[in-house]
């Protein structure tokens, strides 16, 4: 609907009523002494009152998690009224003397009471909270009660598992003569089969730390038992939980930081209640239940042992319930600490967990004893670094005389019982000649193996082995010109070092034009501890030139050619966190004839045309990427090396050249690439992730069409349209498929808020829905400036799949762009649509694609 003119100008006129009434304003952060953000604080006129609201000149306004306020004022000196429970009122002037905004951070001053005389008696006032403002008043002292220490810590875990067992039924006795002897051994197998369902872990280290954050774990002992990968806190580098910090940043363990009851503001967040007062000989010890005072899902519940006149935590028990667990449905920690001298320290952790799986529910629990503590010691100039473990090649040869020796404490009886049947299973299936008799099996030619499973060959001496196809797998059913049938053969070998190579070939031909295809490649990781490999490999295939299109278009015959290749590509790391990239790619790229048959029953649903056609040509080209991530943490293992990520943003840029007249090539071209790429946590407000990249042809002389740069479209197709393609490197409703060869810029940003808006809402937080927002954006130059965006909101929900953690999520989408390309009336692009997504966590990262 057009706008007339009257109601333009109405439009027009309030918007710049609008703008003039917030033309002047004060904005700035709200922090304590610490240079922490206070939320919740009321910032407000002092000649105004305080009437909370929105931020408009005449109220005031309330700090967000990262203590940021907004309000919007008349020219002039105005003064502002700062008040936060748990801190002393504050009054500031501010001189607004400019349109634009005025920044003004202020920093509060905590209130600290004193309640020497509190007895479980005092009912009129919060004595629970004001014993936590002691604590709180004297926490930044106990953050950093030294400048470093070394510590020996011993680590055990165990996961057990606890499935309903159905009611057995009533067996008759049967007449019939048994085998009692098979009876006895599969009663025995039975046995075993209970008793080996333990996972077990344990772990001797030496901790080095340097205030504020500089660490350093030297690993001497390690010995597993099933798989325990799983298992919580199998190493120091993610760091301790400090209560005594007012966020506590768990990564492997929530999503977001968790709200600590020790913070500021701690009052906001939860209700704190005194109900017990403890002696231990001189000594007064003060029990505050905490619990949750919201419905968010950042916050935790139990009690906190705090003993009188010190005003330190003696103990911690502390429990959260799914919410934004990444893994666990439940997780609870005990900590408790020893004084030494003047000092209080780390004494002992347990970590205790399940999840359910179904009927099943795995019990996890994680005991960590700390010992032998130098406190100030004199730290070697670089000895912290990027490293910040390392594990000795003794720790893998360690046996049970070493563990006896350095157990804090026994292993219980069951602890004893499960690793005896457990190291009793593992000598057998880990001896030669159950290992032979197992291979003996596995090089067996069988009827089902020849037909269906493929044959292979092993010998584990040697750590080699062959594959061979099944009769079925000689069949392609799929592929670029109908279905072929073809043999492959692949080898795979490995060294003590961790080094592996896997060499793998394979031979087929087409059923409709008897046309022959295949492929030899060799794939060698040959420095695990430089993530050092290289890659030759040569083929004849069928290639698509946009391999990104949209999926109703990805066969498409116009999006399809015939291609003879030779790549030899390295990768490696320079030095920690600089990784080069470089590749060799000679093609020789042609058509599919126009009487190449394909198979047609799909043409009239995809809109199939003929092939694409050009001459044949030779392609040369040569890849050349650096990435770089500053400051890379990292953990070294004898044979390799474990990276850990960084905070700091994924550079990478890289040249593409296109070599004329070498080997004949026709191409003649220099590409420039730059992106960075990031995921970082907004504190409580959830995690945001962002792509962004760009890339030019800065020589054009021969740009063919399979080089240049393709950007991909939404599917038409209404039921694949419905799907969420990774947002960080696609769009969702691009109206066309854009090529370039000239400047392109693009961007992608998601924010998942973890709980952070839906939360507040009552009843939410049981559902386990959680909101996401984003956008992305688009430049092409070369296509009239074309610009385009969009933005997207939508609600995800984590469910458990057997072991898998599966993000469904739902989206509106909205775009608009400024092509002025005239669409027919039956194609006009869909500035709304609907999509549904489907995303599997990455166990080794313990994250999302997206």
């Amino acid at each position: 609907m057009k706008l007339t003119s009257y109601k333009l100008s109405l439009l027009l006129g309030f918007l710049f009523c609008n703008f003039y009434m917030f033309a002047q304003s004060i904005s700035g952060f709200v922090y304590d002494e610490s240079n922490n953000p206070v939320p919740y604080a009321k910032v407000y006129f002092k000649d105004r009152g305080n009437s909370g609201g929105s931020g408009s000149e005449n109220s005031g306004a309330i700090t967000d998690f990262e203590g940021k306020y907004f309000l919007g004022c008349s020219m002039g000196v105005q003064t502002l009224v700062i008040t936060c429970i748990g801190f002393k009122n504050l009054e500031v002037q501010v001189t607004v003397n400019k349109a634009e905004t005025t920044i003004q951070n202020v920093y509060l001053k905590q209130v600290v009471q004193d309640v020497e005389g509190v007895s479980v008696s005092a009912k009129k006032r919060n004595m629970g909270w004001m014993i936590v403002r002691n604590v709180i008043g004297h926490k930044k002292e106990m953050i950093r009660q030294m400048d470093g220490y070394t510590c020996e810590i011993y680590i055990k875990g165990v996961e057990t598992f606890d499935k309903k067992k159905k009611p057995q039924k009533a067996v008759e006795e049967k007449n019939e003569p048994v085998d009692i002897f098979q009876e006895e051994e599969d009663k025995v197998k039975e046995i075993l089969k209970k008793e080996a369902r333990l996972n077990m872990i344990e772990i001797n280290l030496t901790k080095h730390f340097q205030y504020p954050k500089d660490i350093k774990e030297i690993r001497t002992g390690y010995e597993k038992i099933g798989n325990p990968n799983q298992i919580y806190y199998q190493s120091t580098v993610g760091g301790e939980f400090n209560f005594y910090k007012s966020l506590v940043n768990k990564d492997d363990l929530h999503l977001g930081p968790i709200v600590s009851p020790l913070h500021p503001s701690g009052i906001l967040s939860y209700k704190y209640k005194l109900t017990e007062i403890q002696t231990e000989g001189n000594d007064t010890i003060y029990v505050i239940k905490v619990s949750s005072r919201s419905v968010g899902n950042s916050t935790l519940s139990g009690f906190l042992y705090i003993k009188k006149h010190d005003w330190v935590l003696t103990k911690v028990d502390l429990a959260m319930h799914k919410g934004n667990l990444k893994i666990y449905d439940d997780f609870r920690i005990i900590q408790e600490f020893v004084q030494l001298d003047s000092l209080w320290l780390l004494d002992k952790q347990v970590f205790e967990y399940k999840t359910k799986y179904g009927k099943e529910t795995v019990l996890g629990k994680t005991t960590v004893d700390y010992s032998d503590y130098k406190i100030n010691p004199e730290f070697p100039k670089k000895f912290f670094s990027n490293e910040l473990g390392v594990t000795t090649k003794e720790a893998y040869e360690r046996d049970s005389t070493y563990w006896d020796k350095i157990r804090p404490i026994p292993l219980t009886l069951e602890e004893q019982r499960s690793k005896f049947v457990q190291d009793s299973v593992q000598a057998i299936y880990t001896s030669k000649i159950y290992l032979d008799s197992v291979d003996s099996v596995y090089n067996k030619v069988t009827f089902l193996k020849v037909a269906f499973l493929g044959v292979g060959h092993m010998n584990r001496d040697n750590k080699t082995r062959w594959m061979f196809p099944s009769v079925v797998s000689l069949v392609e059913p799929i592929a670029m010109g109908g279905i072929r049938f073809g043999p492959y053969v692949s080898y795979f070998k490995k060294w003590k070092n961790s080094q592996w190579i896997s060499i793998s070939s394979s031979l087929n031909i087409g059923y409709n034009n008897l046309d022959i295809r295949g492929s030899a490649t060799v794939y060698h990781h040959y420095n695990p501890k430089k993530l050092s490999t290289y890659f030759i490999s040569g083929s004849k295939s069928g290639r698509m030139i946009n391999s990104n299109n949209a999926i109703s278009s990805l066969l498409n015959r116009q999006n399809i050619y015939q291609n003879i290749g030779l790549n030899a590509s390295h990768i490696t790391e320079l030095f920690n966190g600089l990784y080069i990239f470089n590749s060799f790619r000679l093609d020789q790229r042609y058509q599919f004839d126009l009487d190449y048959k394909f198979v047609t029953w799909l043409d009239a649903e995809f809109e199939n045309t003929e092939p694409v056609q050009f001459e044949k040509y030779n392609s040369f080209r040569t890849l050349f990427y650096i990435t770089y991530v500053p400051a890379q943490k990292y953990m070294t293992e004898p044979d390799r090396k474990v990276v850990l990520g960084s905070a700091w943003p994924k550079f990478t840029v890289g040249w593409e050249k296109g070599w004329n007249q070498v080997f004949n090539s026709v191409v003649d071209f220099d590409y420039l690439y730059l992106s960075v790429r990031q995921s970082f946590q907004i504190r409580t407000f959830g995690e945001s992730k962002y792509n962004l990249v760009m890339g030019q042809f800065v020589n054009q002389d021969s740009v063919q069409v399979i080089d240049r740069k393709y950007f991909r479209q939404a599917d038409k197709n209404k039921w694949l349209a419905l799907a969420f393609i990774d947002p960080l490197h696609n769009f969702q409703n691009l109206d066309s498929t854009y090529e370039t060869k000239d400047l392109y810029i693009q961007g992608h940003y998601i924010h998942h808020f973890n709980g952070a808006i839906v939360n507040k809402i009552p009843f939410m937080k049981k559902t386990g829905v959680k909101t996401v927002a984003g956008a992305g954006f688009i430049f092409l130059p070369e296509h009239d400036n074309y610009f385009y965006t969009e933005a997207y909101i939508g609600v995800e929900r984590i469910f458990k799949i057997f072991r898998e953690r599966v993000r469904i999520g739902t989206y509106i989408i909205g775009s608009t762009q400024n092509n002025s390309f005239k669409f027919p009336d039956d194609q006009q692009p869909r500035h709304f649509k609907f999509a549904i997504s489907f995303d599997i966590m990455n166990n080794d990262a313990n994250d999302f694609n997206f």
